[in-house]
């Protein structure tokens, strides 16, 4: 099917949707020669606050999520939270995918059905 299990990603819920931002232990490849992805390094700490060792470095991929109806969720093995993100870690996400989206970068949404 092309899914990937993944024990731990960034969902956040808008009217009614849940966009889901992957956490990855790989650097995100270019899709293209000379294209730059976007995605944001997670902290040490962060990294424990979400539940993931700092044996390895976490890579929050932003310019890649799945869109999905909340009343729809039927392949997720768990909704309770293993951990969150600090708020300034958030603020920070936020102004650089707020950015990215004023630049028109290239941002590839799954709306999932």
């Amino acid at each position: 099917s092309g899914r990937k299990i993944r024990r731990v990603c960034l969902m956040m819920e808008i009217n009614g949707w849940f966009y889901l931002f992957p956490i990855s232990g790989q650097i995100p490849r270019p899709r293209e020669p000379g294209m730059e992805r976007l995605y944001e390094i997670v902290p040490e700490t962060e990294q424990r606050r979400i539940g993931l060792g700092p044996e390895k470095v976490s890579h929050l991929i932003l310019d890649d999520y799945n869109k999905v109806r909340a009343d729809e969720l039927y392949d997720f093995e768990s909704l309770t939270p293993i951990g969150t993100f600090s708020t300034r870690f958030l603020e920070k996400v936020a102004r650089r995918f707020l950015s990215a989206v004023q630049e028109q970068r290239q941002i590839a949404g799954l709306t999932r059905r």
